[in-house]
């Protein structure tokens, strides 16, 4: 049995999960408030707090518990990824499968010295985000030497 991957993204990936998540639910707690003045009844108040409590949770609590579930690790054999925040899934791409491995990272990302690893195979992309920017590039050359080694003759 494969032991659990041990690796962590980088403890800022939180503060980028909780901009995106307080930004999603002021969104819709926008909404929310717009459509509440329109209801009648016992609807408005449900409009109102569901949002709220959605921008409570997705700020407070599910950042922290994404990161702490997201791990991964490289084995010359071949890459497992564990992620997941309500639901945790588990993927192991055979290294031999790599067809090519590429970083990139955004205006945040980059001001925040962040970086994101995608893997590629026949069957898609595989991505391990929010690496610091040099673990991300050790990571990427790491993955290209084992998928050259396992794919020479």
């Amino acid at each position: 049995m494969t032991p659990e991957p041990t690796r962590t993204l980088s403890p800022r990936a939180r503060l980028i999960w909780r901009v995106r998540q307080g930004a999603f639910w002021t969104a819709a707690l926008i909404a929310a408030n717009a459509v509440a003045g329109e209801l009648d009844g016992a609807l408005e108040p449900l409009v109102r707090v569901l949002p709220a409590v959605g921008l409570l949770v997705g700020v407070a609590i599910v950042p922290g518990v994404r990161w702490r579930r997201w791990r991964w690790e490289v084995r010359p054999e071949a890459i497992d990824i564990r992620r997941g925040t309500w639901t945790v899934s588990r993927t192991l791409i055979p290294m031999p499968r790599v067809q090519h491995v590429n970083t990139s990272s955004g205006p945040v990302e980059q001001q925040l010295d962040l970086a994101t690893v995608t893997i590629h195979t026949a069957a898609g992309g595989h991505t391990i985000p929010l690496l610091t920017a040099r673990d991300a590039a050790e990571l990427r050359d790491r993955i290209a030497e084992l998928a050259l080694d396992d794919n020479e003759p």
